[in-house]
């Protein structure tokens, strides 16, 4: 599964990035953050960690269903937004 995640501060973008998810564990390394992930029997384990001591966030633990977006989904994570696009062609 492909993953495109946007880090959001309001309207302002922070960072973005794609994650390509499999079975075995990776982890990939964006501007702002960490992500560990890996594919799960019906759900994507993904991990952010590692955010910058002036951010709010500590560690985001998200599963994922193995889907395909329609269009741009996002959560609220106080303040921020995490804006993400799952699409199974990886």
């Amino acid at each position: 599964m492909r993953v495109d995640l946007a880090f959001f501060d309001g309207d302002e973008l922070l960072d973005r990035g794609e994650l390509r998810i499999g079975v075995a564990e990776l982890v990939s390394n964006f501007a702002l953050f960490q992500a560990t992930h890996r594919l799960g029997s019906d759900a994507a384990n993904i991990v952010l960690a590692n955010f910058p001591a002036h951010f709010d966030l500590k560690t985001i633990s998200l599963d994922m269903p193995i889907h395909e977006s329609a269009d741009w989904e996002s959560i609220e994570l106080g303040r921020y937004t995490l804006a993400f696009w799952c699409r199974l062609d990886a």
